[in-house]
C-alpha cells in the first residue's frame, strides 16, 4: 500500500484529510475533505465503456471556510444532469487546478488507492439493503480499528459491485472527545500550532482562552479542574436533573476532555487521515510517576493505530459515510 510521506520540515501538502465520500446518489455527490489552502478543484467521473465526465467545480459546488491560518474545510455537493448508473464501479478523481501537473489522488493521496487501481472508486446502490455500521473510534483502544475490517471488505467486493455495501452509518461522533490519550492529546496540540487552527475564548474556565489551556500546567491528564462548570438554569436543572446542580462536562473521564474547536477539529484529522501525523513531531510533556508510564502505554496503542489509519482513510473514500450528532460536539459532519 502506497505511504504519504512528509515531514514536519517541508511545506504542507495542499490536502491534509479526504476526501471522504459522504452522500452518492445517481444525480448527486457529496465529498469533504480539508486543504491547508483554498483549493481550485476539478471533479473527473469514470465509468467504464463511456466517455469521462470532467468538470471543474464552482464556488456554488466547493464551500469553503476557514478554520485556521493553513486549514480550509472543503465541502462538495454536485448535481449531474445526466444520471450515473447502480451497481457499477465508478472512478472519481479530483484534480487540484493552479498546482503544477494538476495533481490528481494518486499524486496527493495514493495511501487511497486500492492495489491496481488509479483512482478510488464508489458504488451507487438502487436499495439500502446492505449496510455497514459503526461508531465512536478511540485510538488508543486496545483492539484494532474496526474501519480496516470496513476496507478490506470493500477491497474483496472491487469485482462484485452488486455486492458494494450501500452506506456506512456512523450512529456516533466518530470520537470519543472525553476520553482522549495523552499522546493524542500531545498530537492535537502539536498539529493546531502546525496549521494554526484558530484560537477562541473560554468562558467558565479557570483559563480564559485557548491559549492559556495549552500552557497551562494542568492540560494534561488533569483537565476535570480546568473545565467550565456553568450551573444550569434552576427550570432545566429541575427538569434534567431533579434540581441536583450538574456541569456542563459530566463525564467521568475528563483528564484530557477536549475544550475548544481547535482542538476537536484537529482530533478528527488525525482520525481521519495520515497525512496530518506527517507534519507533527509531538514530545512527551513533563510527567512523572504513574502518568509517565500511562503516557508510555498509550504511545503504543496510538503507534498501532497510526500504522493502520492509511487503510481506514481509503475505506471512507470509497462509500458512502452517513454520520449523526450525538452527546459530543460533532462539528464537522
Amino acid at each position: 500500500m502506497n505511504e504519504p510521506t512528509s515531514s514536519p520540515s517541508q511545506a504542507l501538502p495542499p490536502v491534509l484529510a479526504g476526501p471522504l465520500l459522504r452522500r452518492v446518489e445517481t444525480t448527486r455527490l457529496v465529498f469533504w475533505l480539508v486543504g491547508s489552502e483554498a483549493l481550485t478543484l476539478r471533479l473527473h467521473l469514470d465509468v467504464d465503456g463511456e466517455p469521462e465526465r470532467v468538470r471543474a467545480l464552482s464556488d456554488d459546488e466547493c464551500t469553503r471556510i476557514q478554520v485556521g491560518t493553513s486549514a480550509w474545510l472543503h465541502l462538495i455537493e454536485v448535481k449531474l444532469d445526466e444520471p450515473l448508473p447502480h451497481d457499477r464501479p465508478i472512478r472519481y478523481d479530483l484534480r487540484l487546478l493552479g498546482h503544477a501537473a494538476e495533481p490528481g489522488i494518486a499524486q496527493w493521496a495514493p495511501h487511497l488507492l486500492h492495489e491496481g487501481e488509479r483512482m478510488p472508486l464508489f458504488v451507487i446502490r438502487p436499495r439500502f439493503d446492505n449496510l455497514l455500521h459503526g461508531s465512536c473510534r478511540k485510538p488508543h483502544h486496545a483492539s484494532a480499528d474496526g474501519l480496516v475490517c470496513v476496507d478490506r471488505l470493500l477491497d474483496e467486493a472491487r469485482q462484485t459491485p452488486e455486492q458494494w455495501p450501500a452506506a456506512l452509518l456512523m450512529t456516533g461522533d466518530q470520537i470519543y472527545a472525553d476520553d482522549v490519550a495523552g499522546p493524542m492529546l500531545v498530537a492535537i496540540h502539536a498539529l493546531i500550532r502546525r496549521l494554526g487552527l484558530f484560537g477562541e475564548c473560554l468562558e467558565g474556565a479557570l483559563v480564559a482562552n485557548s491559549t492559556e489551556l495549552l500552557a497551562h500546567p494542568a492540560t494534561y491528564y488533569r483537565r476535570e479542574q480546568l473545565l467550565p462548570a456553568f450551573k444550569a438554569s434552576e427550570a432545566l436543572r429541575e427538569r434534567f436533573f431533579g434540581g441536583a446542580e450538574k456541569p456542563v462536562f459530566t463525564t467521568a473521564n475528563a483528564h484530557n476532555h477536549l475544550v475548544t474547536l481547535s482542538e476537536v477539529l484537529a482530533m478528527y484529522l488525525l482520525v481521519w487521515s495520515p497525512v496530518p501525523w506527517q507534519l507533527i513531531d509531538p514530545a512527551a510533556p513533563p510527567l512523572d510517576g504513574e502518568l509517565a508510564r500511562r503516557y508510555a502505554r498509550e504511545t503504543e496503542q496510538i503507534d498501532a493505530f497510526r500504522r493502520t489509519l492509511p487503510r481506514a482513510a481509503r475505506a471512507l473514500a470509497h462509500v458512502s459515510t452517513l454520520m449523526i450528532f450525538d452527546d459530543n460536539p460533532n462539528v464537522v459532519v
